[in-house]
């Protein structure tokens, strides 16, 4: 491992990834799966089910079936907009587990989980030609009830004004804070293209979009927004990576390149990102400093038991955001430091002992490292690379509630699922039938395993020992699990 502390310095970096249109259309390419005891739905447990998840039902979690929720495309109407579906797991001998049902469509973002893992919020947009509404509904884990629900108001935007709203909870508040990325039409007019083979001129009408910022705070024991605060970033790239405390919302933006500052003759640096630090209820950031890059927009970040915010980047790389003084520290984890591993999205994930759990598919590696001792490995598995590491749903390598046991998709070889013992490294359990292949993974609150195939039927639960339990199917096309 590597480190360095600096002030930000250096250009920034377009990052692949979606598309702004894509990003504010509100695509299925950044969804979730929640696992839930219950849920509300039509064709769903009914309230008087919802009743029984009690704590003292919580207590027996391990002999108890859970649901899953799915978020994704139908096949039939892959865009734009995705659809939730629940999928319950069989009990603990193996039988059918019951028809997914949906829970929602056209939904405009994933739900977010609390850091807790005890709360979902879900922000969905409408507009109208007096301004726009943002509703934001949070759902309890243990009952699937809504527990608040608010809605904010904005005056004074176009009726195709396009929005991005990012739910962030402040873990130990009941802060939910609504990052707004609001894009509206600045300019238009005819645009004429000539084809260089032809001689052949079209004309079509071109338009451009500016996009800012603003926050507005849900306080969850009243269910009343504070807000929202315009940030004056105009113009921006509507793309953030946000993450928060028990006393600060973290933010990173990017102000978008001007054509007008780019020539051959005279080239420019790209802009630098900039990270922010927000009061919680303030619209006055307490420091705003320049960012390292890359530029934000998907990579993993968590909040860290010191208060510091970690971003993970270029698969390797752990940012360290000082919660006081925004000033960075750069650790190289070596594992993750792999010179040509296969394209794959990299997962992180904050434990509540204070560890960190990180998962690398294209390069075969997981490990928990502690930031308390400057990230050193304190455990690490390496595993075959998966068939499609880069494919959807990101969730390849998925951690148990215990921390003990590394579940990973199967090689391209074998295909599969295997188990892996976190503390040693060594294979405990595997499952392969046919050179099956599945695509994501993720572990139930019961300890069950849900498999994400790309096939029919496309879900497949197994024990924590990975005896398989049933299938079920969904026409649903999964993007990610979690």
């Amino acid at each position: 491992m590597t480190l360095s502390r600096r002030r930000p310095y250096g250009s920034g970096s377009r990052r692949s990834g979606p598309s702004r249109r894509q990003v504010l259309a509100g695509g299925a390419g950044a969804g979730a799966l929640l696992a839930f005891p219950v849920l509300p739905a039509s064709g769903g447990p009914t309230a008087s089910g919802a009743a029984s998840a009690t704590a003292a039902g919580m207590a027996d979690a391990a002999s108890a079936s859970w649901y899953a929720f799915l978020y994704g495309s139908p096949e039939s109407a892959p865009y734009p907009g995705g659809s939730m579906m629940a999928a319950k797991s069989p009990a603990t001998t193996p039988s059918a587990p019951g028809a997914p049902f949906q829970i929602a469509s056209k939904l405009a973002s994933a739900p977010v989980l609390s850091p807790d893992q005890t709360t979902v919020a879900l922000a969905t947009v409408t507009t109208s030609a007096d301004g726009a509404t943002v509703a934001l509904t949070l759902t309890g884990k243990a009952t699937a009830a809504t527990s608040k629900h608010g809605t904010l108001t904005l005056t004074g935007v176009p009726s195709d004004v396009s929005i991005l709203a990012t739910p962030v909870f402040a873990p130990g508040t009941t802060t939910v804070v609504l990052v707004l990325a609001i894009t509206v039409p600045a300019a238009g007019g005819p645009l004429r293209k000539t084809d260089p083979r032809t001689g052949t001129v079209t004309t079509a009408t071109a338009t451009t979009w500016k996009s800012h910022h603003a926050l507005a705070y849900f306080d969850s024991s009243t269910g009343t927004f504070a807000g929202p605060f315009s940030l004056s970033d105009e113009p921006s790239l509507a793309l953030t990576t946000v993450a928060a405390s028990a006393t600060d919302l973290f933010l990173w933006t990017t102000p978008e390149p001007q054509a007008a500052d780019y020539s051959k003759s005279s080239p420019r640096p790209a802009p630098l990102s900039t990270v922010s630090a927000f009061p919680l209820g303030s619209g006055k950031s307490r420091f705003a400093v320049p960012s390292l890059r890359p530029w934000p927009g998907g990579e993993p970040v968590v909040t860290l038991a010191s208060g510091d915010i970690a971003r993970l980047v270029y698969g390797r790389t752990m940012q360290v955001c000082s919660a006081q003084t925004g000033d960075i520290a750069s650790y190289t984890l070596a594992p993750l430091n792999d010179a040509r591993p296969k394209p794959s999205a990299v997962t992180m994930e904050a434990r509540s002992d204070g560890t960190v759990f990180i998962a690398k598919p294209g390069a075969g590696t997981a490990v928990v490292v502690d930031p308390a001792s400057g990230f050193q490995v304190k455990s690490q598995v390496s595993y075959p690379v998966p068939q499609a590491p880069g494919g959807a749903p990101w969730s390849k390598a998925v951690l148990s509630s215990s921390g003990e046991t590394l579940y990973v998709v199967g090689s391209a070889s074998s295909g599969g699922v295997s188990a892996y013992d976190m503390s040693t490294g060594k294979l405990t359990a595997s499952y392969a039938q046919g050179g099956i292949q599945y695509n994501g993974l993720s572990v139930l609150p019961n300890g069950d395993v849900l498999a994400v195939g790309p096939a029919h039927p496309r879900l497949t639960f197994f024990s924590p020992t990975l005896s398989q339990l049933g299938t079920a199917d969904t026409s649903l096309q999964i993007s990610a699990v979690f």
